[in-house]
């Protein structure tokens, strides 16, 4: 969802930011990439920052944060929903594969409008081990009845590219501003946007 849906990762970073100033510390862009589509975050924060709080207390704070920010400041990256729509129109089983809250993903997909467009949905919360390791995949492919290993994942992050793969998928990487200086690990293809892919050449993707 995040950099391939809508350019999420500016909301999180304004979160992770309004949070921290509340004392008075502040994290820059390229201290926060590696957090990037990885459920990792105020654990590592609170000792390379010297937070003094609890880290149920930020966690629950954050939550909060980034609900507002999703049904306020949501918005589809160009050729996103284009993209959703006409794979449904293909009838090509569709799902989404996200590090993020079930909550948070709702939310979002509800403000950009393609609530209900996805037959599966797997979440950062209902999952032990977070991308890079390839259990989200895994979890969104056996809801949609197939197997990993047929699928074609869209990623924007390396976590997120390490996940697909791991999982068997072909991925294809999207970029965006926050990942166009990473280094991304060996992406079947790499796109500068949604919008420059061919959607017929999805049927021709190797199983």
């Amino acid at each position: 969802m995040d950099g391939v849906l809508v350019d999420g990762e500016p909301l999180h970073f304004r979160a992770v930011n309004e949070l921290l100033a509340r004392e008075g510390r502040e994290i820059t862009l390229e201290q926060y990439k590696p957090y990037m589509g990885t459920t990792a975050g105020w654990a590592e924060f609170i000792p390379a920052f010297g937070l003094t709080g609890e880290l149920a207390e930020y966690r629950a704070d954050y939550n909060e944060l980034i609900l507002r920010q999703y049904l306020e400041h949501a918005v589809p990256l160009p050729g996103a929903i284009a993209a959703v729509e006409g794979l449904r129109r293909a009838r090509i089983p569709v799902g989404l594969a996200s590090s993020s809250k079930r909550a948070w993903v709702e939310a979002c997909l509800s403000r950009i409008g393609l609530g209900g467009a996805f037959q599966s949905l797997a979440t950062g919360d209902e999952v032990k081990a977070g991308k890079p390791a390839p259990e989200i995949y895994e979890l969104a492919a056996g809801r949609l009845g197939v197997n990993a290993g047929s699928c074609l994942a869209f990623e924007d992050a390396p976590a997120g590219i390490l996940s697909a793969k791991a999982a068997g998928m072909t991925c294809w990487a999207v970029r965006t501003e926050y990942t166009r200086g990473l280094t991304l690990p060996d992406p079947d293809r790499e796109f500068d946007s949604l919008v420059d892919i061919d959607l017929r050449e999805i049927v021709g993707v190797p199983e």
